[in-house]
């Protein structure tokens, strides 16, 4: 990506788009979380507990208790 690209990623919002955070659910049953910003479909369960979050998504997800940010 070139500087032109860049500050036009930054300027229109797409770079935030590629950064993601890991968050680790901690409930019994399986669920499906809509991001509330990007509309992104994520889905935990306890054998796959950890999912890459868009970071526009993820304070609203971690407000429930039922999820933790890791690193």
């Amino acid at each position: 990506m070139s500087g032109g690209e860049n500050r036009e990623a930054i300027r229109t919002g797409k770079a935030q788009e590629d950064k993601t955070m890991n968050l680790m659910y901690f409930g019994f049953a399986s669920v499906n979380v809509r991001g509330p910003a990007t509309g992104q479909l994520y889905h935990f369960s306890k054998t796959n507990p950890v999912q890459a979050v868009d970071v526009r998504d993820a304070a609203p997800i971690l407000k429930t208790r039922l999820f933790r940010r890791i690193r």
